[in-house]
């Protein structure tokens, strides 16, 4: 995800206990583009870790036990830290989520939260497979996944640990239920009925509850993703602005700012309006300005607007330009291989390339990845088996192209026309089913 100055919102502070603990690292292929941090599980800095030799050693950290995340570069995982752990973290930097482990004091509830995380990623890589059928099939995929991980689970001895995990894991399993109609939406364009008994586990649930907010990573997601879907989807600036003023918790509050500021380029329909509400809540002038700019770009770069040009290197190093493609269509598909929404859209684009392959259209695939990632994508290409003409971005999110598009999420689609113009600044998934007819309808 693009950054943002969060610094220019209210600083949030983190408790902190007498306690202390050490942290070493043992790291693979890193260079002086690495960045390495730990981090609260809202993603705000605590410390910034410099890798020095292939290694890092941070001493006395005074944390109060609980979860954390550690995050190289634009992929983050989850820690847990205790007041006595001695934690040694071993990764290759440029396979970070493959080759993370853990030794020492610690090792074994983060080793877990390694495994956990490898199994959620594998049962739900095919897509189709795992959502479909209805409602209830759904319901007892996650069942049975919780019951795999609780498995894992018990084979950790920290008592306060599974402790603290089996609440977490009530939470990820109701963040599940609650997330089920936004997934099929996002993975298939499709608008699903649901009836009131599927969510009857949410019932009596606080979703403003500061302390859980702070402390459980799954009731971040579950309480976070409430409260800025109620935003996104409000139908007026009015009724944006009421939900705004129902939520208690400041941590809450400000993260749904924070996603406002996000949606300005992510639902163009409505970014004036995630901008009039950041003018109305946040006094910062300076992130106001920042808001703007945003907002500029959209506009900018909204359909029927002529397309910035672009010039990256393929994966010979040659440079490509966007004007090279004119008299096609250009589908351009702004991806990175950290990004697991963006890989799972892999094999629905080369059933497209595919189908296309002989019409009046060039895929283009637009990596957004850092510069010390460039081996795992080209890696990525051809474990993938990736078509198309593959692009890596000369400065990630911060090219001149992907920000002229205000772009604050991937995988984000771009469709321009033989003529250079912006068809669609947010063209549908290849996953969806009407990406397909409307290809058909421009290229027949």
């Amino acid at each position: 995800m693009r950054k943002i100055s969060i610094a220019l919102l209210s600083a949030i502070t983190m408790t902190t206990s007498i306690a202390a603990q050490t942290i070493k690292g043992v790291v693979k292929n890193a260079s002086s583009e690495t960045k390495f941090s730990l981090r609260t599980i809202g993603d705000r800095p605590i410390q910034e870790i410099p890798i020095e030799n292939g290694s890092f050693l941070v001493e006395n950290l005074k944390l109060k036990e609980g979860f954390y995340l550690i995050r190289k570069d634009n992929s983050t995982e989850q820690v847990y830290l205790k007041p006595t752990d001695e934690l040694i973290i071993s990764f290759d930097a440029q396979k970070f989520d493959e080759t993370l482990s853990y030794a020492g004091e610690g090792s074994e509830a983060n080793n877990y939260l390694v495994l956990k995380g490898k199994l959620q990623l594998e049962r739900k890589k095919d897509s189709d497979k795992f959502y479909e059928g209805n409602e209830n099939d759904y319901k007892k995929k996650i069942l049975a996944l919780q019951k795999e991980i609780k498995e894992l689970l018990a084979e950790v001895r920290s008592k306060s640990f599974k402790k603290e995990e089996e609440k977490n894991l009530r939470y990820g399993y109701l963040f599940d239920i609650y997330n089920y109609p936004n997934m099929m939406k996002f993975n298939f364009g499709k608008k699903v009925t649901v009836p009131d008994s599927f969510f009857s586990e949410l019932k009596g649930v606080n979703f403003d509850n500061a302390a859980k907010y702070l402390k459980y990573p799954n009731y971040k997601y579950l309480a976070g993703t409430k409260w800025k879907k109620d935003v996104e989807n409000a139908r007026s600036f009015e009724e944006m602005s009421d939900i705004m003023q129902t939520i208690r918790s400041k941590h809450i509050f400000v993260d749904v700012i924070i996603n406002s500021f996000y949606r300005i380029a992510d639902t163009p329909e409505k970014s004036k309006m995630h901008f009039d509400l950041i003018k109305k809540f946040v006094p910062n002038e300076a992130f106001i300005k920042e808001a703007k700019a945003e907002y500029e770009k959209v506009k900018a770069t909204s359909n029927g607007k002529k397309a910035p040009n672009f010039k990256f290197n393929n994966r010979d190093g040659k440079s490509v330009e966007l004007s090279s493609f004119k008299g096609k269509y250009v589908l351009i598909d702004i991806w990175a291989t950290w990004c697991v929404p963006c890989l799972k859209q892999v094999p629905y684009l080369k059933k497209l390339e595919k189908k296309y392959h002989d019409k009046n259209i060039v895929f283009v695939g637009i990596s957004v990845d850092d510069k010390d990632e460039y081996k795992l994508w080209k890696e990525t290409l051809d474990k993938k088996e990736m078509g198309g003409v593959q692009l890596f971005a000369d400065n990630s999110f911060e090219s001149d192209f992907v920000d002229a598009f205000g772009v604050a999420s991937i995988p984000r689609f771009i469709l321009i026309s033989p003529e250079g113009i912006i068809v669609e600044s947010h063209f549908s998934k290849p996953s969806h089913k009407v990406t397909e007819e409307r290809l058909d309808a421009l290229l027949k």
